[in-house]
């Protein structure tokens, strides 16, 4: 009878080259996540039970409703659904083991790094999510859902931002930003009660939720871009089973990490460098069934108009 792993007792050095999965990793890590991750926080999350699924949106809304006289057949409305497709993707990142850690129970180790893994995951998803950084492999983020609807207007004042808070389909429930937008919002004025309308003490902007977007090194920020919307219009989804999946190596070539960090310096070859490496892997799946339902700030709208005039 196979033995139950115990993070408690069994140490890394004992399973090089296996693959750990164990739930109570894969729970702590996604209460890690729901910690930091603006997709979890602002999104709506979508039960499923195989890695792709197709979803319905439900019986959505009636499309009309029927004053009914006395004895008169009452109408029949048609009713306005949508379905979508949720696909989970690999989410993976690599980070260098040192020989103290072999020593390590893996209950021990894991409370070290999960918060590394959770961050770094974190800013891809989102950075893919909302902006549709990382060769996004969702297909889909919400600064282009707000582009595909023609949502987006120029200029980061406070007339733009009460223009666009009406320009989305249902009322927005959040903004979302970027640290460097903080001090072009810290000077905006409502023009009649000459109040300022950023608080970020409290994280609001004109009295909606206001989140600054973390993304991971090297990523920039588009310049003055700003989104809002409903965002449980953002879907996202894990499927059952789907756990954390970590394994230690000291046989494999990293080709997408470089000795010392430039382009030219050298694979790092594990084995020949008396070196170990953790993998780990996660699933998740991302969808926007609706577009409409967010709007942004952007300068690329100009930009856009420009490119449809010359296409016409």
């Amino acid at each position: 009878m196979a033995q139950k792993f115990d993070p408690n007792h069994v140490m890394l050095s004992d399973t090089i080259g296996k693959e750990i999965a164990d739930e109570r990793f894969t729970n702590e890590f996604l209460q890690s996540l729901v910690n930091t991750s603006l997709l979890i926080k602002l999104g709506s999350p979508v039960e499923m039970k195989a890695k792709m699924e197709r979803k319905s949106l439900g019986m959505g809304e009636l499309s009309n409703a029927y004053f009914v006289g006395e004895g008169e057949k009452i109408g029949t409305a048609n009713l306005k659904g949508k379905d979508y497709v949720m696909e989970a993707k690999k989410i993976a990142t690599i980070l260098p083991v040192t020989e103290e850690f072999l020593e390590y129970s893996w209950a021990n180790y894991f409370n070290e790094i999960v918060p590394v893994i959770a961050d770094k995951f974190n800013k891809m998803i989102d950075g893919a999510a909302f902006l549709g950084l990382h060769n996004n492999p969702f297909g889909v983020n919400v600064l282009a859902s707000a582009k595909k609807a023609k949502k987006v207007i120029t200029g980061l004042d406070t007339k733009s931002i009460y223009d666009f808070e009406a320009l989305t389909d249902k009322e927005p429930n959040a903004f979302v930003g970027h640290r460097t937008l903080n001090r072009s919002l810290r000077g905006l004025t409502d023009d009649v009660t000459k109040t300022y309308i950023f608080d970020r003490a409290n994280k609001t902007l004109d009295g909606i939720s206001y989140e600054e977007l973390m993304l991971a090194d090297g990523e920039v920020y588009p310049e003055n871009t700003l989104l809002t919307g409903d965002f449980s219009a953002l879907k996202y989804g894990v499927p059952n089973g789907s756990q954390l999946r970590l394994k230690i190596a000291d046989q494999a070539t990293l080709s997408k990490i470089q000795n010392d960090g430039t382009v030219d310096s050298g694979d790092v070859h594990l084995f020949e460098q008396d070196m170990q490496a953790l993998r780990a892997v996660f699933e998740i799946a991302v969808a926007i069934p609706v577009d409409g339902y967010f709007a942004a700030i952007s300068p690329d709208a100009v930009a856009d108009d420009e490119e449809e005039l010359e296409e016409v």
